[in-house]
């Protein structure tokens, strides 16, 4: 079983590093990606933070932000700066994972500090929680989340999302019960207990049987969470069935899904498609655990922190989550 490391508690006026482990950054000012990338750090301003960029920031090769090497060294160099005392993604995409053999873990075991980001970020995530045992924070991104989601898709949600995302690095103390900001679903009754762990089902597909996966043991009696977006449906049952062939969804206790957003055909006109939600029910049909689905994170949505490897409780039929520990200390 993996040994959760937590990183120190945030102060106000403590700096964050921002580094682009996927999509490239928005180096032109005159582009609403940058206006949107002002605004996300404009609402870390709010929260009392201060902000370093990374020193690769703006480098980009293909369509990620720089080579693997440029993108980790940033990674690296966030973690072993003293003024640093947390980082955030600017944004997902599709291609963080060729950073994963190039991070100097010893170095972040010995700098624990909160990692922030979703989506692409699971890789990263998981990776630092397989590694190193360090809290995965998956949470809102600073680019795509609180200079676009916070800004223009959910604007009436902004206040939820600061509270949110400045406790979960401040407080010592467990978040508790957190209220639904959309409308949750049960879709399957009952009561779980145990640590979180999950992330973006495609990033977790792709991770899975490699050494940055936790293990089987790892999953044995948590919480499995997961969501995606802008992808065929197909894959949704895909991703699930993964999960049943490697054991996964045998040892845990409950599930949680957020939001899916876009989700798209696979089937040609004339045949039936299915709903995302009959595809979970029917892939899951022969497993008990409680399902809350529609849960505030993921794509589009302001995101309720999912701190891997921490400790919590589901009911589904109350739809009901409540965080039981610290993210920090």
């Amino acid at each position: 079983m993996i040994n959760v490391l937590k990183p120190p508690k945030l102060n106000k006026g403590d700096t964050i590093g921002v580094v682009a482990t996927s999509f490239p950054f928005p180096v032109d000012k005159k582009n609403d990606y940058y206006k949107q990338y002002k605004k996300g750090v404009a609402e870390l301003g709010i929260m009392g933070f201060k902000v370093k960029e990374g020193q690769n920031l703006g480098k980009a090769k293909w369509w990620f932000a720089g080579t693997p090497e440029e993108r980790a060294s940033d990674i690296n160099s966030m973690f072993a700066d003293p003024e640093v005392k947390a980082i955030i993604v600017h944004d997902g995409g599709q291609s963080a994972i060729a950073t994963l053999e190039l991070i100097d873990y010893e170095m972040i075991r010995s700098n624990p500090k909160p990692f922030m980001g979703f989506s692409d970020i699971t890789n990263i995530l998981f990776a630092l929680f397989t590694k190193t045992g360090l809290v995965g924070f998956h949470m809102d991104l600073l680019t795509y989340g609180l200079g676009w989601v916070w800004q223009d898709i959910v604007p009436n949600q902004k206040e939820a999302g600061r509270k949110m995302f400045y406790d979960i690095l401040t407080s010592t103390n467990a978040p508790g019960i957190r209220t639904p900001l959309t409308n949750w679903e049960c879709w399957n009754k009952g009561k779980a207990k145990g640590r979180l762990i999950g992330g973006n089902l495609s990033m977790l597909s792709s991770l899975m049987g490699t050494k940055y996966f936790p293990k089987l043991e790892d999953f044995e009696g948590n919480i499995f969470f997961w969501e995606t977006n802008n992808t065929e449906s197909y894959r949704i049952e895909r991703g699930l069935y993964q999960l049943k062939y490697a054991g996964v969804l045998d040892v845990i206790s409950g599930m949680m899904i957020g939001k899916l957003p876009d989700i798209k055909r696979t089937a040609w006109k004339g045949f039936t498609e299915p709903t995302p939600k009959d595809i979970v029910l029917t892939t899951l049909k022969d497993y008990k655990f409680p399902i809350l689905s529609e849960v505030d994170f993921g794509h589009k949505t302001v995101n309720i922190p999912m701190p891997i490897g921490l400790m919590a409780e589901i009911d589904a039929e109350k739809l009901k989550l409540e965080g039981l520990e610290s993210a920090v200390i």
